[in-house]
């Protein structure tokens, strides 16, 4: 994010858009294994780390082929820029989107403190990498390549030190293989649904006001992250609860979120100008949308909470339905607004989704657990 202050926006911006189309494609991936890993950790399995990876690394292999496929065609369009970054990626993020299961290990061993360390020397070797590679270069490719290296390296490394320091053994869990194929399937539309926006965004506004809309949300983007990750401290606990137990207590934790990003949403439209100041000069334009975003803490807390129950009690029906009627009702908006109104019709869209998601998963929530314990019907 900081390095945005020594290139131009429109390189800025191209760069933003390359890392959108890579993560476009991670629908290639298996993007619910961690949770299914999480989960299975949690209840004993400490041995699918290592299986789970190798099966991740097989089947990512369709995100390579079809990002090779996008260089060739930029290639065969001359442009070249285009064509190296998107073989970088390609040989680079399936290897990453895979070797991360270490994090869901951690947690699920509820190694929370080393979990925390670990991602925090990951942020620092990705944060110096990049501001070295700044002052190397300000080609978008040499960008790209560094990008790739810093997230790759850092993965490459705790992945194998994890399992230095566990000596886990390797086995075959088919329960957790299909389960993390549902959580895949029930996710797929989630890397269109985040990467989308800035897709059509660059393409019919510019890579200029690409940077503008990605600087605006990359604190509250991590604040609203950072939020979601206090809530997933308590989820190897919630697996160990009966569904009676956890309803006693539903609405009060719903609120207590609510009352938290609220604090939180205060305190960040307050200190945003001085943030954009001193961190982000060029980009003082962005203070405004960047305020107005910052109302999705509101929601951040509540969301993973009720999104974590439906996870670990294997609720997979309401999950699929959640996902699929938010999601396809944001791909629209953003179409429709993003194209209308650029940046505000995206920030907009924002926060109409999370609003209707956490009503929607409320009701599923108590539809749900209403079915299974028929004596709550709160």
């Amino acid at each position: 994010m900081f390095f945005a202050n020594f290139l131009p926006k429109e390189t800025y911006g191209i760069y933003t858009y390359l890392l959108s189309l890579a993560g476009f494609f991670t629908i290639f991936t298996l993007s619910g294994m961690n949770a299914a890993v999480l989960q299975a950790i949690a209840s004993g399995n400490e041995g699918i780390l290592k299986s789970s990876v190798k099966y991740q690394i097989k089947w990512n292999t369709v995100m390579a082929i079809v990002l090779f496929g996008c260089a060739g065609y930029y290639f065969w369009h001359n442009n070249y820029t285009f064509s190296v970054s998107l073989i970088i990626l390609g040989a680079t993020s399936p290897l990453t989107n895979a070797l991360n299961t270490y994090g869901a290990f951690l947690i699920g061993k509820k190694k929370f403190k080393l979990d925390s360390l670990f991602s925090s020397f990951s942020i620092l070797v990705y944060s110096l990498g990049m501001i070295a590679a700044v002052l190397i270069s300000k080609e978008v490719w040499w960008l790209i390549l560094a990008y790739s290296l810093t997230t790759l390296g850092p993965n490459i490394f705790f992945y194998f030190k994890t399992l230095r320091i566990y000596n886990t053994p390797e086995t075959e869990s088919p329960e957790t293989i299909k389960y993390g194929w549902q959580l895949t399937f029930i996710g797929f539309i989630g890397p269109i649904v985040g990467q989308i926006d800035k897709i059509i965004l660059s393409h019919f506004w510019g890579p200029a006001e690409l940077a503008v809309y990605f600087l605006a949300r990359a604190i509250p983007d991590r604040i609203y992250l950072y939020i979601k990750e206090l809530v997933s401290v308590g989820l190897p606990k919630l697996a160990e609860r009966k569904i009676e137990d956890i309803n006693i207590v539903f609405y009060k934790r719903i609120l207590q979120g609510l009352a938290i990003g609220i604090l939180v949403a205060g305190l960040y439209i307050l200190a945003s100008p001085l943030l954009f100041k001193y961190l982000l000069p060029k980009y003082s334009e962005s203070v405004y949308y960047s305020q107005i975003l910052s109302l999705i803490f509101i929601f951040a807390a509540p969301a993973r909470y009720i999104g974590s129950l439906f996870t670990i009690k294997k609720m997979v029906r309401p999950v699929v339905i959640v996902n699929l009627i938010a999601n396809i009702f944001k791909i629209i908006s953003y179409v429709v607004l993003g194209i209308w109104s650029g940046i505000m019709g995206l920030i907009i869209t924002e926060l109409i989704f999370q609003a209707a998601g956490l009503g929607i998963n409320i009701t599923f929530w108590k539809l749900e657990s209403s079915k299974q314990n028929p004596a709550w019907r709160g």
